[in-house]
């Protein structure tokens, strides 16, 4: 199982968390992203060829493509589509307690688990279950976008 509660979780998926002082609201967080996170935030949002900025930092082992100012009230999103891109079956959201994302791995029993180890009744459950994964075909026109 994978757990991300915390904006520093998602630099191993390619969205690494800056500083909060580039926003001159003092609200969204700087990230620069790597191209596994470019395409995570592309299916979080829903916009295909995400045009990213230039990235502020340099890495030799993967390099940053680009940055973004991100609310922070994205965190959840983009953790359900970090998980599931990273290979989970599928992801639980947790009330205030975070995403857990469960691994073709994991036992079988890891739901119930995750539920008593966090002391709660009820957890959304998301996969892709999409006719396109994370998208639906339309039934007229068979178009995905």
């Amino acid at each position: 199982m994978k757990t991300i509660a915390r904006w520093d979780h998602l630099s191993e998926f390619g969205i690494i968390p800056l500083t909060g002082e580039s926003c001159g609201l003092g609200y969204r967080i700087l990230c620069d992203v790597t191209a596994k996170g470019k395409i995570i935030l592309e299916k979080c949002l829903g916009i295909p060829d995400l045009n990213l900025p230039p990235s502020w930092n340099y890495s030799e082992t993967e390099p940053h493509v680009g940055s973004i100012m991100l609310a922070p009230e994205l965190l959840v999103p983009i953790a359900v589509f970090a998980l599931l891109e990273s290979g989970c079956k599928e992801v639980w959201k947790v009330e205030n307690q975070g995403v857990h994302g469960i691994q073709f791995s994991d036992p079988p029993d890891t739901a119930e688990s995750l539920k008593k180890w966090l002391g709660v009744e009820s957890l959304r459950r998301l996969a892709y279950r999409g006719t396109a994964s994370d998208r639906n075909v339309h039934l007229m026109s068979g178009r995905v976008q």
